[in-house]
């Protein structure tokens, strides 16, 4: 059994999966509008600049936080950047399985036998938008 062949092989499975084909269609329909691709691309720099922030050891204020909240609650709205978003979590997840298979098969069972901790979930189609209740 080659790996590297099981390894292409799992890649043309991902490549083929509705999640994937889902995540290309909606990132393909943002690039396509071009008021939906200026706001995703102003709320992933803001996004950078927190992350930046917190990796340098500034604090990040409750006023960043809640813009960042607010950002994302008006793109949110942009039905391609919503599609977008679901398509990612729906691809994290598929994703987050194969890596959870993965790892049962490669660790240690004397580890895993006494592992505790939280398991794995497998996230929900809908996203939450902070501050809604579903």
């Amino acid at each position: 059994m080659d790996v590297q062949k099981k390894a292409e092989e799992l890649a043309d499975a991902i490549i083929s999966s509705p999640e994937y084909q889902r995540l290309l269609a909606a990132r393909a329909k943002v690039n396509g509008h071009q008021a939906a691709k200026v706001m995703l691309r102003d709320f992933q720099q803001k996004q950078l600049e927190l992350h930046r922030k917190q990796m340098e050891g500034e604090e990040i204020t409750p006023a960043d936080e809640e813009q960042l909240q607010n950002l994302f609650g008006v793109i949110s709205i942009n039905p391609y950047i919503r599609e977008l978003f679901e398509a990612e979590f729906a691809f994290s997840g598929m994703m987050m399985q194969v890596n959870d298979a993965l790892s049962r098969v490669l660790d240690f069972p004397e580890e895993t036998e006494n592992a505790e901790g939280p398991k794995l979930e497998v996230p929900k189609k809908r996203i939450l938008i902070p501050g809604q209740d579903r």
